[in-house]
């Protein structure tokens, strides 16, 4: 039987505590792209990244895509998240769960793009677009960016 000796047990200190190098803080955020489980995986959040980037957006997220490590648990939108209120948020591939709503309450015009026309997220958007995401999202990012004229 193994028996290890209490004077040879040493404790190795870890590297200390740091706080993340930029907290994010969607709560100051003017415009929020959100990627929900409709997603389907990290490439599909490749998609709401780069939504983001053409609208000047931050990127937020369900909880579902949190849990599933697509996106970091700070980008988490509703009740286990943040509470925002953006003058635009845009919700893709987010069903509506209560628990989602309760945070983005505050947003001044929501968006959602969802392929199930029945989902309760519509009940919350200002502008609904009943559509696969993989089809509507690249579509969307083409049109804003050409060049105004």
């Amino acid at each position: 039987e193994p028996r290890l000796d209490p004077a040879a047990v040493r404790t190795v200190p870890g590297e200390p505590f740091r706080e993340a190098e930029r907290a994010v803080d969607l709560s100051a955020a003017a415009r929020i792209v959100a990627a929900g489980r409709g997603v389907r995986d990290a490439e599909g959040v490749r998609l709401v990244e780069q939504l983001a980037a053409a609208l000047g957006a931050e990127v937020a997220a369900s909880r579902p895509v949190c849990d599933n490590g697509w996106l970091p648990i700070e980008r988490q939108v509703g009740s286990s998240g943040q509470s925002v209120a953006p003058k635009l948020y845009v919700a893709v591939g987010i069903s509506g769960a209560i628990q989602h709503l309760v945070g983005m309450k505050g947003s001044k015009t929501v968006v959602a793009i969802n392929k199930d026309p029945g989902a309760p997220i519509f009940e919350a958007a200002d502008y609904g677009i009943a559509g696969d995401l993989f089809e509507v999202v690249p579509a969307l990012i083409e049109e804003l960016r050409k060049p105004q004229g």
